[in-house]
Order: structure tokens, then sequence, then C-alpha cells
């Protein structure tokens, strides 16, 4: 089993390549014959039973069987049977890693390798789970290109976390009882006795349970039951399913006893816990953080891009920004907080399951495929304050109404270009995040390269930004250049590479005087009292009222 710091490394610096995804559900045309596979291939069948050769050794199909096939390995199908509801998922991939990664080029090298191969023993209820979400995603328009590449990663990633491994293997007993809430938070649904989760830890029954107590400060049961409540509770807050469907969701085939032991955990019968008021609520999101506290609602604890901001009595939390960074939060500033509901981005929320999912309801917001407005919309009716959302946003579209007469009046119908500088390349954005305040609150136009990319979209939506190389930069020509560069060292040599491209003078605005060095920490939260602020400055920007200690790095040439 792989545990969280090797799977970051080992997939550290990595591209998959999707190469054939099948869903196969008549076996008559299943190749035949001895073949060599060419790519890393993953095949998963799904109430079946036949055998297989693989390098001329026999291998029993029966049921759920995962098989990964690295590439050289020939095989051979001795027979299949099935049903109408047998399966077999067919995944063929290229696994890339980097070589050489210099300022100018990167340079990858196809990895014909695996840490693992064969038949391989993995959950595979999960399995089953991630390849459904990545057949969904094959065969979509290339928009939906990021997501094959999630799914696969998800789906590598959970294989090699859940593949298991001999009862004898794992020594220490914190890694043993892990084993078994990863199995809980996967399983919760299925029928799940002590006995089987005592033999995943490889453990006496009564040892076991001794064991997870003093880890979790509750009984195994008990944080099962806790984490069948609150996902039955995340679907309660976010739609208004049966409550027999939700029951059996949580893993409950009585939906009375079920009921029982819901109002017994929340105090509310489910049928009226969308209703009640959430008072507790923590946020794992600056974002979102932003929003809560623009319908009105202080959580008790948050992440915040201005910790020193927040109301005096919500905890500043320091969470990962990315899925990759490490969690090193510890369990017991949630419990101290005792939230009624936790928010996120999708990029934490693996993460906050792994780690929270028996404290609280977890609630994911999608960041990408919504805009700033409906995830206030979204917040705005979970924690049910949809007349806040509705006066936030009228009164917002007044004032930008207001704003953006004082542009045209100072600078006509003028079009800016948006370019964030990073050590890992050139950024050009469109209208999320900083983008939003130019082009969507302001009405200023973008460079024609970039506007075609947004009208590829439902507005604000999916296309953040393009990369580009430094002198490209000269190609997104507009009146105005706002070149946002990160705070620290880095900063100064960013900018004089730039600047020392004979491209630079290319700009338009560059020959014009009107580029603007702004600082990227203070332009780049997308929420709404953040937008607010930035709508301000932006205006005082344009129109030369910006005094200039509130512009870190001078303007212009």
């Amino acid at each position: 089993m792989y545990l969280d710091d090797d799977l970051q490394g080992y997939f550290q610096g990595t591209l998959l390549e999707l190469v054939q995804m099948d869903v196969v559900t008549d076996f008559t045309q299943w190749p035949p014959g001895i073949r060599e596979v060419t790519h890393h291939t993953l095949l998963f069948f799904i109430k079946t039973r036949g055998q297989l050769l693989i390098n001329r050794e026999q291998v029993q199909i029966q049921g759920k069987t995962l098989c990964l096939l690295l590439p050289g390995t020939s095989i051979e199908l001795l027979s299949i049977y099935g049903n109408e509801n047998s399966i077999v998922y067919h995944v063929e991939f290229d696994l890339f890693r980097m070589a050489e990664h210099t300022e100018m080029r990167k340079v990858f090298e196809r990895e014909l390798s695996f840490p693992v191969q064969g038949v391989l023993s993995a959950d595979l209820l999960l399995i089953q789970r991630k390849m459904h979400l990545l057949a969904s995603a094959h065969g979509a328009s290339s928009t939906r290109e990021h997501l094959r590449q999630q799914y696969l990663y998800e789906l590598l990633e959970v294989m090699l976390r859940n593949t298991k491994v001999p009862v004898s293997t794992p020594k220490d007993v914190d890694a043993s009882l892990q084993l078994t809430i990863q199995y809980m938070q996967d399983a919760y649904q299925s029928d799940i006795q002590i006995n089987k989760l005592a033999e995943i830890a490889g453990m006496h029954p009564a040892y076991y349970s001794q064991r997870f107590k003093q880890k979790m400060n509750k009984t195994p049961i008990e944080f099962l039951t806790q984490v069948r409540m609150n996902r039955a509770k995340e679907a309660l807050l976010v739609s208004a399913p049966k409550i027999r469907d939700v029951a059996r969701q949580a893993g409950y085939q009585d939906e009375f006893y079920f009921s029982r032991r819901f109002k017994e955990n929340s105090g509310y019968a489910p049928t009226h816990y969308a209703g009640g008021r959430l008072s507790n609520i923590v946020s794992l999101s600056y974002p979102y953080t932003d929003h809560l506290l623009t319908l009105g609602v202080i959580p008790s604890a948050a992440q915040f891009n201005i910790p020193n901001q927040l109301p005096p009595n919500t905890r500043s939390l320091t969470l990962p920004l990315h899925a990759s960074d490490p969690w090193e939060i510890s369990r017991q500033s949630f419990l101290e907080a005792k939230p009624d509901l936790i928010l996120c981005k999708e990029n934490v929320l693996l993460k906050a399951r792994e780690h929270l999912s028996d404290i609280a309801p977890i609630i994911s917001i999608p960041w990408s495929t919504l805009d700033v407005f409906d995830h206030l919309e979204e917040i705005a009716q979970i924690v049910d304050r949809r007349q806040a959302a509705k006066e936030w946003i009228n009164l917002h579209e007044y004032n930008a109404e207001r704003a953006r007469k004082q542009i045209r009046k100072a600078v006509g119908h003028a079009t800016i270009a948006i370019c964030r500088l990073t050590n890992s390349g050139v950024r050009m954005y469109g209208a999320r995040n900083v983008g939003h305040v130019f082009y969507r609150s302001l009405h200023m136009d973008a460079p024609d390269r970039i506007r075609q990319e947004m009208e590829k979209h439902r507005v604000g939506t999916n296309f953040n930004w393009i990369g580009v190389s430094p002198e490209e930069i000269y190609l997104f020509e507009s009146d105005f250049l706002i070149i946002l560069i990160p705070s620290g060292k880095s900063a100064a040599s960013l900018r004089r590479q730039m600047m020392a491209d004979p491209s630079w003078l290319r700009h338009p605005a560059v020959r014009n005087e009107r580029v603007f060095f702004l600082q990227w920490d203070e332009w780049m939260v997308y929420a709404p009292q953040s937008i607010n602020r930035l709508v301000e400055k932006a205006v005082a920007l344009l129109t030369g009222m910006l005094p200039a200690s509130e512009l870190k790095i001078i303007h212009g040439q």
C-alpha cells in the first residue's frame, strides 16, 4: 500500500496520456489470439468469469478482477463468460516523466514501469466508481481533457493507495488503523462488520476496537455511523431527495431506523434538516470564506487570504492551496470548532474527507464550472441566505455601472490585457479572478485571442488563463497592459527578464507607456468582497487617482 507522501513523490513531474478507453459488454468482439500490449493497460472485469494468459501464466477471472499490464506484456484471452450485467473496462495510457526542465523548455520521457502489475487486490468498489467517472469523460469534447487527466490520476492513485497488502505487512498500528479508516470512508454504503475491519488491520477484533478508540476517541462503529450521517446530511443540504434514497445511499436499508438515528445525531428529522440554521461553519477555502462573510455568516474557523482581517471569533486555518500539498493541520482544531458544516473547493475535498469525514458534513462547491455569482448563490442556498445574495448582486451591478461610466469618461472603450508572471511561465487571463474586475465589472475589452477563448465557454466559467511564452505577449494587443508579479525575491528578476526580451517593446501598451506592474497577491482573490475592493482600485488606477503608495511597483515605463 502506498501512503500519500509516496504517491505525491511518484506522480510528481509526470504527465498521463489516455490512449484508449473501451467499455466492453459484447465479449464476442474481444480480439482473439496472443498480443503484446504497447501501452500501460488496465483491465477491470465486473461480473465475469474466465481465464487469461499473462506472460504465459494462467490468471483466473472471477467476479470483479483488476489487472495492470506493462508495455511489452503478452496477453491471451482463453475464455470469458458473463451475463447482461457483465462489463470489462479496457484502459490504455502512457506515463511520461519530466527528464529536463529549463526556463525555455520541459522535456518528458515515456516511462515503461509502474510500482505494481499483474492481478491487483485493490478496493474494487472504489475502482469501479473511478472507472465509471473516467468512462463518462472519455470521448467528450477537448474542453473536458482536464477531467480525463484528473480522473485517470485519481484512478491510479486509488489503485496504489488501496492495493491491499498481506495482513502481516503493516507493522505500525497507526498505519493498520488508517487502512480501516480509509476502507470505511470508501465503502460506508456497504454492510461493514467489526470482524472485517479487524481482518484488514490484522488484529483481534477486541484489540482492534480498543486501539481504534485510543486513536480516534470513538469506537469503529461510532466512526462509521458518523461518516454515514454526515454523507446523509450532505445529500439533504444540496438537494431534496426521498428519505428512502438518502438512507440507502448512507448504508441503511430501513429508512425508519435511519430516520431515528439521524434525529438522535442531528436533533432534526431528515425531512426538516435542510431548513435548520447552520450556526457553526468551517471554510477550507478563502474565496468561500469571503462569500460567507458577504452573506453575513461568520465562520467559526476559516482559511482567509488576509488572516488578520477575519472576525475576532473566527479561528484562522492554514490549509493546503493545492491537492498535492500536504495536510498539516490537526483534527483537534476541527474537533474544537465543532462545525455543523465544512465548506471547501474540489482541490482539498479528498484530503478533507480523509481527515474529517466523521466530524461534519463536507460540501464542495464546484470551482471552475461556476462563476463568482454562481458560487454566491450556491452557498446562499446551503446557508439559507438567498435574499442576502440577491441584494449583494444587485448592489454590485449598481456600483459597477457607476465605475464603468468613470472608466469610459477617462479612457473610452479601451482594451486591456492581463498578464501574470510566474516562475513556471507567463499566463494571460480571461474573465475569472482579476479578469472579472476588468472584463465583467468594468466592461473593458479583452485582446482578440483572449476574447475568442472566452467565447468558447459560458461567461466566467472554465476558461481562466492560457500559458504563453514571454516573446508572445506582444501578440495580445491592447491599449493597456496589466503585469501581475509575485511577492518576494523572484519579482524583480521576472520583471527584468521580461523587459529584456526584444519583443517587449512591440506591445502597443508598452510603447504608449500604459503598463501597470501590480502585486498578484493583492489581485488574485475571486470572491465578492475582494471584487468590490478591486473594482475601486482598478478605477483609481486607470483614471490616475491611485496614490503612488498604493502601487507597490511603479506603473508605466
